[in-house]
């Protein structure tokens, strides 16, 4: 089985597969109902660019969705085309973050790695944020202090109205004993900003805005 999709390319087809079956469920009018078949294939042509021909045979069928039934199935089908994040052991995020002795790691048995386009979790005992990501195929890490904010907004990373909280690092000035502090509002629950991202570039410039 060729893997030709990625986490956010996933989650990306997920909403398009949703947006023909919510049509289904409020229309009974054809042309509607060809008019967001149509535009979900034409927005999923441009997200997945270059897929050979059994590839792109497979994701067509998201046009014969009609029920929330068939959308389950659709998705539990292209779920085994998407490479996952790399699967990570508490020994590995550790080293991560080697300045944290006592560091608290997620329950990794719970992640669902082609859920997942960035790993991340919040400790209370703390008020940390640590979030784990790919970059160049290699494996980075942020940490940072977090803080949830008393009304919703748009996160940074997945650019939805979500929950959310304040993330601020702080690094070294180039003065002596002086410190930088940069942050952003991102999601308060990772799960769903994941679940949100389609747009991996949104991620990669909140940490190079962190890391600058």
């Amino acid at each position: 089985m060729e893997r030709f999709m990625n986490v956010e390319q996933y989650q990306f087809v997920k909403k398009q597969a949703k947006k023909i079956a919510n049509a289904y469920a409020n229309t009974n009018d054809k042309n509607v109902l060809q008019a967001v078949q149509a535009l979900v294939m034409e927005s999923i042509n441009e997200k997945l660019i270059g897929l050979d021909e059994d590839s792109s045979s497979i994701v067509k069928q998201i046009i014969t969705i009609q029920t929330k039934e068939q959308l389950e199935n659709f998705i539990e089908k292209i779920k085994g085309y998407v490479t996952p994040f790399e699967k990570l052991t508490e020994k590995e995020l550790k080293k991560l973050f080697p300045k944290d002795k006592k560091l608290k790691v997620p329950d990794l048995k719970n992640v669902d790695w082609t859920e997942v386009s960035y790993l991340s979790w919040f400790d209370s005992g703390t008020n940390r944020k640590y979030i784990v990501y790919r970059n160049d195929n290699n494996i980075k890490s942020i940490r940072g202090v977090f803080s949830q904010s008393s009304k919703k907004g748009i996160c940074t990373i997945c650019n939805q109205h979500q929950s959310v909280g304040m993330f601020m690092s702080s690094k070294k000035g180039k003065a002596v004993g002086t410190y930088v502090k940069r942050g952003n509002y991102i999601c308060v629950d990772s799960t769903v900003c994941n679940e949100n991202l389609t747009d991996f570039t949104r991620l990669t410039d909140f940490i190079e805005t962190i890391n600058d």
